[in-house]
């Protein structure tokens, strides 16, 4: 860059000359830019080394103290618990310079070149560039203060105790799924212990508080109080956590947990897919495959026959299956071959970001970072469009395994005014199963009851709900309008909602839209329609757009 730098300067003098200045001025900018990024990569470069393995990059040097590499992923976990935090000042210098390189690109105007020269895109290949730059920006601004927490909460220097709360995504609930069972971890220097784990109905038996319900469980599940199990209404998931925590917190005998780390079956799916079948003593073998009895993955069917089906008189514990599964994938993957380390962090940070794993913690400053990593399964605010869809299964068995959704979005304006048309399918086309006690069967496909809720920008009016078999609900909840509606849908068969409302006064002259995906759920296709024309997103993370 600085060779291409002292060529260019030979051209600098038309910097002057009025209209072809500006392009002069734009080529400097971008050989500015061009020197920031090279520097900040070879900064980042050094930084990483002694973690490149974990990575995924090759590196045959030693450890920055001269000891001999770690040789499982476990010891690179203690590796990093002890170290990373020593790699902070270098990403201070890695953020200055890709600001510098921001600042240099912001100052190019896209519209000054053409769409196309030579049949090659330009205008959109500016564009594409600058986007990046100003994503790995942000990501960076959202890294830093998570590696700065990182050996913390690795456990270095005070240990530290985690609660896994397992979400039922077959059941899918507000912030993943039915809260079926949970566990601890112990984690002291990067080393990850495995504790006891419980059914959740063993907690709910401990707990006598008579605090009313959420209204929908009172209507649709006819429980007047609250059990614990049913804690997670709020589709925030720290608003849930608050007050599962509130109450788990006074029953005596229990850990008292520095975080909350919900997993759904996505979870271990995909961890299986990494390393493979395994054993659990006991329990019998988990696998990803897929199982034709259910015509889902093996684990999956595995777990619900055992937690599930109706048996004769009561096992304890049943669903303490859950403990002994994680602790055996956890000494699994620790013990997996150097090449497979990088597809487990993939499988990780995936999952974050994918709202199959979600955490909360007790701790403000640990909740902050992991809410800016938007890894705390928030509800944001937000200045612009919003939609967030909210399905919980109330009674519906476990037919969220069949289920397939497609949502469009039909937007138009006009005479000062927004209105929208949210149209959600349902699709379950499995038989369903025999669910009769008697029968003693796994039921997983019954007659779905899905309480649905729209959240909007505050202050949208509803106009009309159609396919609901309640009157609809209009309220306000998380700095949103909630729309709030309720059906049923027999396995074989399709529903569709249609919600139909008008946007407060919103600065849309630009049309932001954020759509916040559901934890929980895989990928849902969005078709939407500004003023007829057409784009189609598959939602499997949050997502923010720009329609115009």
């Amino acid at each position: 860059m600085d060779d291409l730098d002292a060529k260019y300067q030979k051209v600098n003098w038309t910097q002057a000359i009025p209209f072809l200045g500006n392009y002069t001025k734009d080529g400097q900018r971008g050989i500015n830019a061009g020197k920031s990024l090279a520097k900040s990569i070879d900064t980042l470069i050094v930084s990483v080394t002694p973690y490149a393995d974990l990575l995924g990059f090759q590196t045959g040097q030693a450890t920055p103290s001269g000891q001999p590499k770690p040789q499982s992923i476990e010891d690179r976990i203690v590796f990093m618990a002890q170290t990373l935090d020593k790699i902070s000042p270098d990403l201070e210098k890695v953020e200055l310079d890709i600001t510098n390189a921001q600042k240099e690109l912001d100052q190019i105007d896209p519209n000054r070149y053409p769409q196309t020269l030579a049949g090659k895109n330009i205008r959109s290949k500016i564009i594409e560039v600058r986007s990046a730059i100003n994503e790995s920006a942000q990501l960076l601004s959202q890294a830093k203060p998570l590696i700065k927490l990182f050996p913390d909460l690795l456990g270095n220097p005070n240990a530290k105790t985690y609660m896994v709360l397992f979400q039922n995504d077959a059941e899918l609930r507000p912030t993943g799924g039915f809260m079926t069972a949970y566990a601890f971890l112990r984690v002291t220097k990067g080393k990850i212990e495995p504790l006891s784990s419980f059914d959740i109905y063993d907690l709910d038996a401990r707990f006598n508080k008579k605090v009313p319900a959420h209204e929908a469980i009172k209507k649709y599940l006819n429980e007047t109080y609250l059990n614990l199990r049913n804690s997670n209404m709020s589709p925030d998931y720290k608003v849930s956590m608050d007050l599962f925590y509130k109450y788990y917190r006074d029953i005596p005998g229990f850990p008292k947990p520095d975080g909350i780390i919900a997993i759904d079956t996505r979870f271990p799916v995909e961890i299986l897919k990494v390393i493979g079948p395994i054993g659990v003593g006991g329990w019998g073998n988990f696998g990803p495959q897929n199982d034709p009895a259910c015509d889902c993955p093996q684990v999956v069917y595995a777990l619900e026959q055992i937690a599930d089906r109706p048996i004769a008189g009561y096992r304890t514990g049943r669903k303490a299956v859950l403990g002994p599964l994680m602790h055996s994938m956890m000494a699994n993957a620790m013990g997996s071959p150097k090449h497979l380390w990088p597809k487990l962090v993939n499988v990780v940070l995936d999952s974050i970001k994918q709202k199959h794993l979600l955490f909360y913690f007790l701790e403000d400053k640990t909740q902050k970072v992991a809410e800016d990593f938007n890894a705390a399964g928030r509800i944001r605010p937000y200045a612009y469009d919003y939609l967030h869809i909210n399905d919980a299964n109330l009674g519906g068995a476990k037919s969220d395994m069949y289920i397939t959704r497609q949502v469009e979005q039909e937007i138009e304006t006009g005479n000062g005014t927004v209105t929208k048309t949210v149209s959600i399918s349902y699709h379950n086309p499995r038989k369903g199963s025999n669910c009769n006690l008697e029968a003693g069967q796994l039921c997983l496909n019954g007659v779905y009851r899905d309480y649905v809720r729209l959240l909007v920008p505050k202050g949208s009016k509803l106009l009309s709900v159609v396919g609901s078999e309640v009157k609809e609900q209009v309220s306000e909840d998380l700095d949103k309008t909630v729309f709030e509606a309720f059906f049923t849908m027999r396995p074989e068969s399709q529903s569709k909602i249609v919600f139909k409302y008008e946007l407060p006064p919103l600065d849309l002259s630009t049309y932001k839209l954020l759509i916040q995906k559901q934890p929980g759920l895989p990928i849902v296709k969005h078709t939407i329609t500004l003023n007829g024309n057409q784009i189609e997103v598959d939602v499997n993370e949050d997502k923010e757009l720009i329609l115009n």
